[in-house]
């Protein structure tokens, strides 16, 4: 079964199109900060997350709950295609429902061999994965340039080195954040 959790408008041929309002007309109803979440456990094969994990879980309690939920819905391998605007892009500053950034350390901390590695050398990185006892696994991750940004490197303007130094002083460097999460049961 393939998920398009939080579809809104975006309705995804071959996924079953949930959200929160009706106004969409998403296949099933439901909130995803509500649980337990419609599914089966060990389920789901694919879930689609675009610009929705951003908007969930204000309460790191209700958060965790979602990751908990999502690992219990899906299968050993289980894809979770994320997309979420860059933290420092003014997309995600100027959306008031905007209400947690994810980075892809946010979501290293629910790897349990990144926890492992963490422990071992002491650092101080809370240990999610262990805790609530999940285990998911970047498989793949895109830094989407804003416009202004893939004009300039098409000019010639900068180069591609530059954009990692330009992206950590500035704002509004990179626009989206394009991450591919596996599920490891």
């Amino acid at each position: 079964m393939k998920l398009n959790l939080g579809s809104g408008s975006k309705r995804v041929e071959g996924f079953i199109n949930l959200d929160k309002y009706d106004t969409f007309k998403p296949d099933i109803v439901h909130d995803l900060e509500k649980f337990p979440y419609p599914f089966e456990n060990n389920s789901v094969t694919h879930i689609l997350l675009s610009h929705v994990l951003e908007h969930l879980g204000q309460n790191p309690e209700v958060f965790n709950l979602i990751i908990k939920e999502l690992y219990r819905i899906c299968v050993n391998k289980a894809l979770i295609d994320i997309r979420v605007p860059h933290p420092r892009h003014d997309d995600f500053i100027s959306d008031p429902t905007h209400v947690r950034p994810i980075t892809l350390m946010t979501l290293s901390l629910y790897d349990k061999d990144q926890n492992l590695k963490w422990e071992r050398a002491g650092a101080a990185n809370t240990p999610l994965a262990i805790i609530h006892n999940v285990n998911f696994v970047i498989k793949k991750a895109e830094q989407v340039l804003d416009r202004k940004y893939i004009s300039l490197l098409e000019k010639n303007a900068i180069k591609k080195e530059e954009l990692s130094d330009l992206a950590y002083k500035y704002n509004n460097v990179v626009k989206e954040i394009k991450i591919i999460w596996e599920v490891v049961k």
